[in-house]
């Protein structure tokens, strides 16, 4: 318990003299700590009426990703899904589009989830903003797409727990990636590639787990043999260099 407290004390310091504050860049929960910045993900609701009120939930002073995830596109009204985040994506808030993407066991018929997919790029180009991107098992069509589309904008992949050669294959490509509570299981395969991403291409997340992202950056800096501090300011300015 000891070790614990004073781990947590030394992290604590570490915030306390670094430049920045925590980035969360992908996560379901709206609650967030002193000292981060979370990036809260809006998922576009599939009918007209939930479209009506959408967003219904008050978030004041936080930062927005929207998207239409591929598990939830409508195949009879994508057109007005995409029309309410074309105009959500205009907001100063809305800071990176998505999440979105493709996903071979879930969702849509995956012709479809490119086409949304596709359109949804076109938006992010348009507002200039990032793009959180979903991907299971579709790593393939995601790389063939983004050079077809060949979007500016930067493109993040989130909760990346993949092996060695799909990481290759993404970073050669100018992919970001953002790992999440996988870190926590040194046996994972974000673990194992922690120590190979370009540190300048990595974000950290919490998606829709309750784990504090402190526990993230704690594991990340440890693994990374980095300083805590170090790795707060390096992934914060990560965020600005994309979001600037």
């Amino acid at each position: 318990m000891l070790e614990y407290i004073c781990t947590i004390e030394s992290f604590t310091h570490a915030i306390i003299h670094s430049l920045f504050m925590l980035i969360n860049i992908h996560t379901h929960d709206p609650e967030k700590q002193d000292n981060q910045q979370i990036i809260y993900n809006l998922i576009i609701p599939q009918t007209d009426e939930d479209l009506e009120s959408f967003p219904n939930e008050s978030t004041p002073n936080t930062w927005l990703s929207a998207g239409i995830h591929p598990w939830y596109i409508n195949e009879n009204n994508q057109k007005n899904q995409l029309e309410k985040l074309a105009k959500l994506a205009k907001y100063q808030d809305i800071k990176l589009i998505g999440e979105c993407g493709l996903d071979r066991l879930k969702g849509s018929p995956l012709p479809l989830q490119e086409e949304v997919f596709i359109k949804q790029i076109r938006i992010a180009e348009e507002v200039k903003k990032p793009l959180i991107i979903h991907c299971v098992k579709c790593f393939n069509e995601l790389i063939s797409i983004k050079k077809i589309v060949r979007p500016k904008v930067p493109m993040i992949l989130h909760g990346f727990n993949n092996n060695f050669h799909i990481a290759q294959a993404i970073l050669e490509r100018g992919f970001y990636v953002s790992l999440g509570t996988a870190l926590l299981n040194e046996n994972s395969n974000a673990a194992h590639l922690l120590p190979k991403i370009p540190l300048d291409k990595l974000f950290l997340e919490t998606d829709d787990k309750e784990t504090p992202i402190i526990e993230i950056y704690e594991k990340a800096s440890f693994l990374l043999k980095i300083p805590i501090d170090k790795l707060i300011d390096t992934i914060f300015a990560n965020y600005l260099e994309i979001c600037s």
